[in-house]
Protein backbone atom coordinates (compact mmCIF):
# COMPACT_ATOMS: atom_id res chain seq x y z
CA UNK A 1 0.00 0.00 0.00
CA UNK A 2 3.19 2.05 0.02
CA UNK A 3 4.86 4.16 -3.12
CA UNK A 4 7.69 2.59 -3.44
CA UNK A 5 9.88 4.44 -5.80
CA UNK A 6 12.40 5.45 -3.79
CA UNK A 7 13.35 2.10 -2.88
CA UNK A 8 14.24 1.48 -6.95
CA UNK A 9 15.78 4.53 -6.72
CA UNK A 10 18.40 3.38 -4.27
CA UNK A 11 18.84 0.42 -6.50
CA UNK A 12 16.65 -1.72 -5.44
CA UNK A 13 15.98 -4.59 -7.92
CA UNK A 14 13.09 -7.04 -9.21
CA UNK A 15 14.01 -10.69 -8.17
CA UNK A 16 14.72 -13.35 -10.65
CA UNK A 17 15.45 -11.08 -13.49
CA UNK A 18 11.96 -9.72 -13.19
CA UNK A 19 10.84 -5.94 -14.06
CA UNK A 20 8.72 -3.36 -13.08
CA UNK A 21 4.72 -3.99 -13.69
CA UNK A 22 4.78 -7.26 -12.61
CA UNK A 23 1.66 -6.15 -10.00
CA UNK A 24 2.22 -6.43 -6.22
CA UNK A 25 4.69 -8.30 -4.33
CA UNK A 26 7.29 -7.79 -1.52
CA UNK A 27 10.15 -6.23 -0.08
CA UNK A 28 12.44 -9.73 0.91
CA UNK A 29 16.32 -10.35 1.57
CA UNK A 30 17.73 -13.92 1.51
CA UNK A 31 17.95 -15.94 4.61
CA UNK A 32 21.37 -16.77 3.86
CA UNK A 33 22.58 -13.62 3.24
CA UNK A 34 20.75 -12.28 5.99
CA UNK A 35 22.39 -14.91 8.59
CA UNK A 36 25.75 -14.46 6.98
CA UNK A 37 26.05 -10.68 7.03
CA UNK A 38 23.25 -8.81 9.17
CA UNK A 39 22.68 -11.27 11.56
CA UNK A 40 24.64 -10.18 14.37
CA UNK A 41 23.69 -6.05 13.40
CA UNK A 42 19.94 -6.52 13.07
CA UNK A 43 17.13 -8.67 15.31
CA UNK A 44 15.53 -10.04 11.79
CA UNK A 45 14.90 -9.33 8.29
CA UNK A 46 11.50 -7.72 8.76
CA UNK A 47 12.73 -4.84 10.13
CA UNK A 48 15.82 -4.17 7.10
CA UNK A 49 12.87 -4.18 4.52
CA UNK A 50 10.95 -1.59 6.64
CA UNK A 51 14.06 0.28 6.49
CA UNK A 52 14.29 0.04 2.94
CA UNK A 53 11.01 1.99 2.03
CA UNK A 54 11.52 4.42 4.54
CA UNK A 55 12.29 7.86 3.07
CA UNK A 56 15.22 8.87 5.52
CA UNK A 57 18.72 7.23 4.84
CA UNK A 58 19.17 3.81 5.52
CA UNK A 59 22.38 1.56 6.99
CA UNK A 60 24.80 1.15 4.65
CA UNK A 61 24.92 -2.35 5.54
CA UNK A 62 21.27 -2.50 3.92
CA UNK A 63 22.41 -0.51 1.07
CA UNK A 64 25.25 -3.19 0.20
CA UNK A 65 22.37 -5.80 0.49
CA UNK A 66 20.14 -3.82 -2.01
CA UNK A 67 23.85 -3.56 -4.13
CA UNK A 68 24.30 -7.22 -3.64
CA UNK A 69 21.34 -8.13 -5.27
CA UNK A 70 20.62 -9.90 -1.77
CA UNK A 71 17.94 -7.92 -1.26
CA UNK A 72 14.80 -7.22 -3.66
CA UNK A 73 11.54 -6.83 -4.58
CA UNK A 74 9.18 -10.07 -5.49
CA UNK A 75 6.51 -9.98 -7.20
CA UNK A 76 4.05 -12.69 -6.45
CA UNK A 77 3.19 -13.18 -9.55
CA UNK A 78 6.52 -14.76 -10.49
CA UNK A 79 6.48 -17.44 -7.66
CA UNK A 80 6.69 -20.59 -8.68
CA UNK A 81 3.58 -22.94 -7.63
CA UNK A 82 2.91 -26.38 -7.17
CA UNK A 83 -0.03 -27.61 -8.77
CA UNK A 84 -2.01 -31.04 -8.82
CA UNK A 85 -4.96 -33.37 -7.99
CA UNK A 86 -6.39 -32.64 -3.97
CA UNK A 87 -5.98 -36.46 -3.39
CA UNK A 88 -2.56 -35.93 -4.45
CA UNK A 89 -2.09 -32.97 -2.27
CA UNK A 90 -3.91 -35.17 0.76
CA UNK A 91 -1.64 -37.80 0.94
CA UNK A 92 1.39 -36.01 0.26
CA UNK A 93 0.74 -32.91 2.44
CA UNK A 94 3.13 -32.33 4.73
CA UNK A 95 6.21 -32.89 1.88
CA UNK A 96 4.41 -31.11 -0.46
CA UNK A 97 4.13 -27.86 1.77
CA UNK A 98 8.00 -28.31 2.79
CA UNK A 99 8.56 -28.14 -0.92
CA UNK A 100 6.84 -25.23 -1.40
CA UNK A 101 7.98 -23.64 1.75
CA UNK A 102 11.22 -23.93 0.49
CA UNK A 103 10.80 -22.53 -3.39
CA UNK A 104 12.72 -19.59 -2.34
CA UNK A 105 15.12 -18.43 0.38
CA UNK A 106 13.37 -16.26 1.87
CA UNK A 107 11.51 -15.60 5.19
CA UNK A 108 7.59 -16.13 4.09
CA UNK A 109 4.43 -16.01 6.16
CA UNK A 110 2.93 -19.03 4.94
CA UNK A 111 1.43 -20.80 1.51
CA UNK A 112 -1.94 -20.33 -0.10
CA UNK A 113 -4.01 -23.24 -1.25
CA UNK A 114 -6.32 -22.49 -3.23
CA UNK A 115 -8.76 -24.40 -5.43
CA UNK A 116 -8.87 -23.92 -9.61
CA UNK A 117 -12.01 -25.70 -10.13
CA UNK A 118 -13.64 -22.89 -11.77
CA UNK A 119 -17.42 -23.72 -10.64
CA UNK A 120 -15.49 -24.25 -7.12
CA UNK A 121 -14.89 -21.15 -7.34
CA UNK A 122 -18.00 -19.76 -8.27
CA UNK A 123 -20.11 -21.91 -6.04
CA UNK A 124 -17.60 -20.27 -2.62
CA UNK A 125 -18.06 -16.95 -3.97
CA UNK A 126 -15.82 -13.90 -2.42
CA UNK A 127 -15.50 -10.87 0.00
CA UNK A 128 -14.67 -7.45 -1.31
CA UNK A 129 -11.21 -8.45 1.13
CA UNK A 130 -10.65 -12.09 0.19
CA UNK A 131 -11.32 -14.95 -2.11
CA UNK A 132 -13.42 -18.02 0.07
CA UNK A 133 -11.27 -20.61 -2.54
CA UNK A 134 -8.63 -19.71 -1.24
CA UNK A 135 -6.86 -20.70 2.24
CA UNK A 136 -3.79 -19.76 3.94
CA UNK A 137 -1.46 -22.39 5.72
CA UNK A 138 1.28 -20.99 8.72
CA UNK A 139 3.75 -22.48 10.50
CA UNK A 140 4.63 -21.31 14.38
CA UNK A 141 8.27 -22.87 14.81
CA UNK A 142 8.52 -20.57 17.55
CA UNK A 143 6.42 -20.71 20.80
CA UNK A 144 7.02 -19.19 24.12
CA UNK A 145 5.03 -20.06 27.27
CA UNK A 146 3.89 -16.61 29.30
CA UNK A 147 2.17 -15.52 32.21
CA UNK A 148 -0.56 -13.04 32.43
CA UNK A 149 -0.27 -9.97 34.26
CA UNK A 150 -3.57 -8.57 33.74
CA UNK A 151 -6.31 -8.03 31.65
CA UNK A 152 -7.11 -4.69 29.95
CA UNK A 153 -10.54 -3.89 28.23
CA UNK A 154 -10.88 -1.40 25.29
CA UNK A 155 -13.84 -0.25 23.76
CA UNK A 156 -14.55 0.34 20.26
CA UNK A 157 -16.51 2.80 18.16
CA UNK A 158 -18.84 0.04 17.98
CA UNK A 159 -19.11 -0.29 21.59
CA UNK A 160 -17.30 -4.28 21.52
CA UNK A 161 -14.93 -4.41 24.81
CA UNK A 162 -12.31 -5.82 23.49
CA UNK A 163 -9.85 -7.70 25.93
CA UNK A 164 -5.95 -7.19 25.75
CA UNK A 165 -3.94 -9.39 27.38
CA UNK A 166 -1.01 -7.63 29.32
CA UNK A 167 2.31 -10.31 29.52
CA UNK A 168 5.20 -10.73 31.22
CA UNK A 169 7.58 -9.25 28.61
CA UNK A 170 8.69 -12.23 26.29
CA UNK A 171 11.10 -12.23 23.24
CA UNK A 172 10.05 -13.89 20.45
CA UNK A 173 10.75 -14.24 16.76
CA UNK A 174 13.15 -11.13 16.78
CA UNK A 175 10.51 -9.00 18.75
CA UNK A 176 9.87 -8.24 22.44
CA UNK A 177 6.12 -8.56 23.09
CA UNK A 178 4.19 -7.69 26.19
CA UNK A 179 0.89 -7.81 24.69
CA UNK A 180 -1.85 -10.12 23.25
CA UNK A 181 -5.67 -9.94 22.24
CA UNK A 182 -8.26 -12.20 23.22
CA UNK A 183 -10.66 -11.42 20.72
CA UNK A 184 -13.63 -11.03 23.12
CA UNK A 185 -14.61 -11.65 26.69
CA UNK A 186 -15.91 -14.53 25.59
CA UNK A 187 -13.07 -16.41 25.04
CA UNK A 188 -11.73 -15.10 28.37
CA UNK A 189 -14.58 -17.13 29.94
CA UNK A 190 -14.70 -20.12 28.29
CA UNK A 191 -10.31 -20.28 28.18
CA UNK A 192 -9.80 -19.09 31.72
CA UNK A 193 -7.54 -15.91 30.68
CA UNK A 194 -6.96 -13.41 33.71
CA UNK A 195 -3.78 -12.42 36.09
CA UNK A 196 -1.71 -15.73 36.89
CA UNK A 197 -2.88 -17.70 33.32
CA UNK A 198 -0.32 -19.15 31.70
CA UNK A 199 -0.73 -19.14 27.79
CA UNK A 200 1.18 -20.29 24.87
CA UNK A 201 2.19 -17.45 22.77
CA UNK A 202 2.80 -17.56 19.28
CA UNK A 203 3.41 -14.60 16.32
CA UNK A 204 1.26 -15.66 13.73
CA UNK A 205 3.29 -15.44 10.11
CA UNK A 206 5.71 -13.91 12.59
CA UNK A 207 3.69 -10.76 12.62
CA UNK A 208 0.84 -11.08 15.21
CA UNK A 209 1.39 -12.04 18.67
CA UNK A 210 -1.72 -14.55 18.95
CA UNK A 211 -2.40 -16.93 22.16
CA UNK A 212 -2.31 -20.01 20.79
CA UNK A 213 -3.71 -22.10 23.91
CA UNK A 214 -4.34 -21.26 27.64
CA UNK A 215 -1.98 -23.99 29.69
CA UNK A 216 -2.96 -22.65 33.07
CA UNK A 217 -6.26 -21.62 33.64
CA UNK A 218 -8.02 -19.13 35.54
CA UNK A 219 -10.78 -17.62 36.93
CA UNK A 220 -11.25 -15.12 35.14
CA UNK A 221 -12.60 -11.66 36.35
CA UNK A 222 -14.72 -9.13 34.22
CA UNK A 223 -14.99 -5.48 33.69
CA UNK A 224 -18.27 -4.29 34.95
CA UNK A 225 -18.01 -0.32 33.82
CA UNK A 226 -16.22 0.52 30.45
CA UNK A 227 -12.91 2.17 31.33
CA UNK A 228 -13.32 4.98 28.56
CA UNK A 229 -16.74 6.38 30.35
CA UNK A 230 -17.24 4.26 33.46
CA UNK A 231 -20.68 3.37 32.29
CA UNK A 232 -22.30 -0.28 32.69
CA UNK A 233 -21.57 -3.10 30.70
CA UNK A 234 -23.97 -5.76 29.14
CA UNK A 235 -23.24 -8.82 27.46
CA UNK A 236 -24.49 -9.44 23.74
CA UNK A 237 -23.38 -13.15 22.59
CA UNK A 238 -19.80 -13.31 23.16
CA UNK A 239 -19.23 -9.82 23.66
CA UNK A 240 -19.24 -7.51 26.22
CA UNK A 241 -20.57 -3.99 25.17
CA UNK A 242 -20.43 -0.32 26.57
CA UNK A 243 -24.41 0.82 26.67
CA UNK A 244 -23.10 4.15 26.45
CA UNK A 245 -23.56 4.54 22.78
CA UNK A 246 -24.03 8.57 22.80
CA UNK A 247 -20.95 10.16 24.86
CA UNK A 248 -18.23 7.50 25.26
CA UNK A 249 -15.14 9.06 24.37
CA UNK A 250 -13.59 5.72 23.21
CA UNK A 251 -16.52 5.24 20.87
CA UNK A 252 -16.81 8.59 19.59
CA UNK A 253 -13.27 9.13 18.81
CA UNK A 254 -12.92 5.63 17.24
CA UNK A 255 -16.13 6.70 15.34
CA UNK A 256 -14.55 10.21 14.32
CA UNK A 257 -10.75 8.40 13.25
CA UNK A 258 -12.90 5.69 10.98
CA UNK A 259 -14.57 8.10 9.66
CA UNK A 260 -11.45 10.10 8.15
CA UNK A 261 -9.79 6.58 7.29
CA UNK A 262 -12.39 5.78 5.50
CA UNK A 263 -13.00 9.18 3.65
CA UNK A 264 -9.02 8.36 2.39
CA UNK A 265 -8.95 11.79 0.16
CA UNK A 266 -7.91 13.98 3.72
CA UNK A 267 -4.36 13.67 5.85
CA UNK A 268 -3.74 15.09 9.26
CA UNK A 269 -7.20 13.72 11.52
CA UNK A 270 -5.02 10.59 12.60
CA UNK A 271 -5.65 9.09 16.64
CA UNK A 272 -3.35 11.81 18.53
CA UNK A 273 -5.48 14.81 16.70
CA UNK A 274 -8.62 13.49 16.65
CA UNK A 275 -7.64 12.77 20.97
CA UNK A 276 -6.95 16.26 21.74
CA UNK A 277 -10.11 17.83 19.75
CA UNK A 278 -12.12 15.32 22.04
CA UNK A 279 -10.60 16.25 25.20
CA UNK A 280 -11.23 19.96 24.22
CA UNK A 281 -15.19 19.20 23.47
CA UNK A 282 -15.89 18.21 19.96
CA UNK A 283 -17.84 15.61 19.50
CA UNK A 284 -19.05 15.47 16.16
CA UNK A 285 -17.43 15.33 12.50
CA UNK A 286 -19.55 18.20 11.72
CA UNK A 287 -18.00 20.30 14.35
CA UNK A 288 -14.64 19.46 12.79
CA UNK A 289 -15.85 20.62 9.29
CA UNK A 290 -17.24 23.98 10.71
CA UNK A 291 -13.40 25.09 12.81
CA UNK A 292 -11.40 27.94 11.22
CA UNK A 293 -7.82 27.77 11.86
CA UNK A 294 -7.98 29.93 14.43
CA UNK A 295 -10.25 27.54 16.22
CA UNK A 296 -7.81 24.54 15.68
CA UNK A 297 -4.76 26.84 17.42
CA UNK A 298 -7.03 27.46 20.05
CA UNK A 299 -6.79 23.96 21.04
CA UNK A 300 -2.95 23.93 20.83
CA UNK A 301 -1.98 23.21 17.64
CA UNK A 302 1.04 25.17 16.42
CA UNK A 303 -0.08 28.13 13.54
CA UNK A 304 1.62 25.72 10.53
CA UNK A 305 -0.48 23.31 12.17
CA UNK A 306 -3.65 24.79 12.01
CA UNK A 307 -3.26 25.98 8.89
CA UNK A 308 -2.70 22.17 7.48
CA UNK A 309 -5.87 21.14 9.36
CA UNK A 310 -8.11 23.95 7.99
CA UNK A 311 -7.01 23.34 4.11
CA UNK A 312 -7.06 19.61 4.43
CA UNK A 313 -10.61 19.45 5.23
CA UNK A 314 -11.56 21.92 2.71
CA UNK A 315 -9.46 19.58 0.09
CA UNK A 316 -11.35 16.53 1.27
CA UNK A 317 -14.95 18.67 0.49
CA UNK A 318 -13.47 19.37 -2.93
CA UNK A 319 -11.08 16.36 -4.04
CA UNK A 320 -14.41 13.85 -5.65
CA UNK A 321 -15.01 10.81 -3.68
CA UNK A 322 -16.99 7.91 -4.57
CA UNK A 323 -20.81 8.15 -2.64
CA UNK A 324 -20.01 4.99 -1.34
CA UNK A 325 -16.67 5.33 0.18
CA UNK A 326 -18.44 8.83 1.96
CA UNK A 327 -21.65 6.37 3.22
CA UNK A 328 -19.14 3.73 4.79
CA UNK A 329 -17.05 6.04 6.36
CA UNK A 330 -20.51 6.79 8.54
CA UNK A 331 -19.59 3.41 10.16
CA UNK A 332 -23.13 1.67 9.98
CA UNK A 333 -23.16 -2.32 10.49
CA UNK A 334 -22.81 -4.16 7.88
CA UNK A 335 -22.41 -1.22 5.87
CA UNK A 336 -18.87 -1.83 4.72
CA UNK A 337 -17.51 -1.03 1.17
CA UNK A 338 -18.61 -3.12 -0.74
CA UNK A 339 -22.00 -3.36 0.60
CA UNK A 340 -22.48 0.10 0.32
CA UNK A 341 -21.31 0.46 -3.26
CA UNK A 342 -24.32 -2.53 -4.15
CA UNK A 343 -27.03 -0.10 -2.28
CA UNK A 344 -25.67 2.76 -3.85
CA UNK A 345 -26.03 1.11 -7.52
CA UNK A 346 -29.77 0.73 -7.38
CA UNK A 347 -30.48 3.81 -5.25
CA UNK A 348 -29.14 7.34 -4.44
CA UNK A 349 -27.09 7.98 -1.40
CA UNK A 350 -30.15 10.62 -0.43
CA UNK A 351 -33.09 8.17 -0.59
CA UNK A 352 -31.69 5.27 0.85
CA UNK A 353 -32.56 6.46 4.16
CA UNK A 354 -36.45 6.11 3.15
CA UNK A 355 -36.00 2.70 2.02
CA UNK A 356 -37.76 -0.26 3.97
CA UNK A 357 -36.21 -3.25 5.05
CA UNK A 358 -38.44 -4.85 2.07
CA UNK A 359 -36.23 -2.73 -0.25
CA UNK A 360 -33.16 -3.39 0.84
CA UNK A 361 -34.21 -7.12 0.57
CA UNK A 362 -35.13 -7.20 -3.10
CA UNK A 363 -31.32 -6.05 -3.90
CA UNK A 364 -29.51 -9.08 -4.73
CA UNK A 365 -27.16 -10.28 -1.78
CA UNK A 366 -28.77 -8.38 0.69
CA UNK A 367 -30.42 -11.23 3.22
CA UNK A 368 -32.97 -10.04 5.75
CA UNK A 369 -30.69 -10.07 9.00
CA UNK A 370 -28.63 -7.46 7.12
CA UNK A 371 -31.33 -5.91 5.85
CA UNK A 372 -32.51 -5.32 9.00
CA UNK A 373 -29.08 -3.77 11.07
CA UNK A 374 -28.38 -1.73 7.96
CA UNK A 375 -31.96 0.17 8.12
CA UNK A 376 -31.58 0.44 12.03
CA UNK A 377 -27.84 1.52 11.65
CA UNK A 378 -28.99 4.31 8.72
CA UNK A 379 -31.91 6.09 10.75
CA UNK A 380 -29.46 6.06 13.98
CA UNK A 381 -27.16 8.37 11.75
CA UNK A 382 -29.70 9.98 9.66
CA UNK A 383 -29.62 13.25 10.92
CA UNK A 384 -26.12 13.55 11.43
CA UNK A 385 -25.36 12.17 7.93
CA UNK A 386 -27.26 15.38 6.19
CA UNK A 387 -25.43 17.78 8.50
CA UNK A 388 -21.90 16.76 6.90
CA UNK A 389 -23.22 15.52 3.92
CA UNK A 390 -25.01 19.56 3.35
CA UNK A 391 -21.35 20.84 3.63
CA UNK A 392 -21.12 19.97 -0.26
CA UNK A 393 -18.76 17.08 -1.04
CA UNK A 394 -17.36 15.88 -4.65
CA UNK A 395 -19.19 13.03 -4.51
CA UNK A 396 -19.10 10.76 -7.64
CA UNK A 397 -22.63 9.30 -7.75
CA UNK A 398 -23.08 5.52 -8.47
CA UNK A 399 -26.48 5.31 -9.64
CA UNK A 400 -25.51 8.73 -12.00
CA UNK A 401 -22.53 6.70 -13.33
CA UNK A 402 -24.77 3.30 -13.74
CA UNK A 403 -27.55 4.78 -15.58
CA UNK A 404 -25.64 6.57 -17.87
CA UNK A 405 -23.84 3.36 -19.04
CA UNK A 406 -23.92 3.18 -22.41
CA UNK A 407 -24.07 -0.25 -24.89
CA UNK A 408 -19.98 -0.73 -25.50
CA UNK A 409 -18.67 -3.59 -26.73
CA UNK A 410 -17.19 -4.16 -23.39
CA UNK A 411 -20.53 -3.99 -21.49
CA UNK A 412 -21.40 -6.72 -18.91
CA UNK A 413 -17.63 -8.26 -19.77
CA UNK A 414 -15.56 -8.94 -17.13
CA UNK A 415 -11.97 -7.23 -18.02
CA UNK A 416 -8.70 -7.79 -16.51
CA UNK A 417 -5.74 -5.01 -16.99
CA UNK A 418 -2.22 -6.02 -16.53
CA UNK A 419 0.91 -4.93 -16.55
CA UNK A 420 2.49 -1.55 -17.06
CA UNK A 421 -0.24 1.42 -18.68
CA UNK A 422 1.67 3.78 -20.63
CA UNK A 423 -0.74 5.81 -21.65
CA UNK A 424 -2.36 6.72 -18.05
CA UNK A 425 -2.68 4.28 -14.55
CA UNK A 426 -4.52 1.07 -14.38
CA UNK A 427 -6.73 2.76 -11.53
CA UNK A 428 -7.87 5.62 -14.47
CA UNK A 429 -8.32 2.73 -17.07
CA UNK A 430 -10.77 0.31 -14.70
CA UNK A 431 -12.46 3.73 -13.90
CA UNK A 432 -13.07 4.29 -17.52
CA UNK A 433 -13.83 0.37 -18.49
CA UNK A 434 -16.31 0.73 -15.60
CA UNK A 435 -18.48 4.19 -16.74
CA UNK A 436 -18.34 1.76 -20.70
CA UNK A 437 -20.27 -0.95 -18.34
CA UNK A 438 -17.71 -3.23 -17.84
CA UNK A 439 -17.17 -4.91 -14.86
CA UNK A 440 -13.42 -5.35 -13.54
CA UNK A 441 -11.64 -7.95 -12.10
CA UNK A 442 -7.97 -8.46 -10.81
CA UNK A 443 -6.86 -12.06 -11.50
CA UNK A 444 -7.85 -13.89 -15.23
CA UNK A 445 -10.00 -17.09 -14.63
CA UNK A 446 -12.61 -18.48 -17.12
CA UNK A 447 -15.02 -16.09 -16.58
CA UNK A 448 -12.58 -13.52 -17.64
CA UNK A 449 -13.90 -12.19 -21.37
CA UNK A 450 -10.94 -9.58 -22.62
CA UNK A 451 -6.97 -8.89 -20.88
CA UNK A 452 -5.91 -5.62 -21.42
CA UNK A 453 -2.51 -5.88 -21.61
CA UNK A 454 0.63 -3.25 -21.14
CA UNK A 455 4.10 -3.62 -21.42
CA UNK A 456 6.55 -5.93 -19.90
CA UNK A 457 3.70 -8.46 -19.63
CA UNK A 458 4.94 -12.41 -19.55
CA UNK A 459 3.78 -14.26 -22.59
CA UNK A 460 3.26 -17.18 -19.51
CA UNK A 461 0.25 -15.43 -18.58
CA UNK A 462 -0.71 -14.27 -22.05
CA UNK A 463 -0.65 -17.90 -23.09
CA UNK A 464 -2.76 -18.90 -19.85
CA UNK A 465 -5.44 -16.76 -20.99
CA UNK A 466 -5.77 -17.56 -24.30
CA UNK A 467 -5.67 -21.68 -22.61
CA UNK A 468 -9.33 -20.14 -21.31
CA UNK A 469 -10.59 -18.57 -24.03
CA UNK A 470 -9.55 -15.55 -23.36
CA UNK A 471 -9.26 -12.70 -25.97
CA UNK A 472 -5.96 -10.58 -25.41
CA UNK A 473 -5.48 -6.96 -26.46
CA UNK A 474 -3.42 -4.25 -26.50
CA UNK A 475 -3.62 -0.77 -24.13
CA UNK A 476 -4.03 1.12 -27.54
CA UNK A 477 -7.08 -1.20 -28.25
CA UNK A 478 -9.07 0.05 -25.48
CA UNK A 479 -7.94 3.58 -25.92
CA UNK A 480 -9.33 2.77 -29.91
CA UNK A 481 -12.31 1.45 -27.94
CA UNK A 482 -12.90 5.00 -25.46
CA UNK A 483 -12.44 7.38 -28.45
CA UNK A 484 -15.15 5.43 -30.34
Amino acid sequence: GKNITHAFERGLKVAVGGSRGEGPGEIVIKKSYFDEHLKEHFENSRNIQAAIIAEKKIDKRIQKAIEDGACVFYPFSLLKNWSGNYKELLEQFESIAEDVWNYVDFDIDGIILETTVERLKDHLGSTRHHHRWQIAFKVNDEMAEVEVLSITPQTSRTGKVTPVAELVPTKLSGALLSRATAHHFGMVRDKGIGPGAIVQLVRSGLVIPKIERVIRKVIPVFPKRCLSCNSELGWEGDNLICLNTTSCPAQIEHTMVHFFKTLGNIDGFGPKVIAKLHEGGVKTIYEIYKMTKGEFSTFGFGPKQSENLEEQLLISRNVEVEDWRFLAAFGVTRMGLGNCEKILQHHDVTDIFDLSIEDMVRIDGFAEVTANAMHDGLQSIKSDFFKIYELGFNLNKTLARTSQIKDTSISGKLIVFTGTMEYGSRKDLEKKAKELGAQIGKSVTAKTSILFRGLKVGETKISAAKEKGVDVITEQDFLNLISE
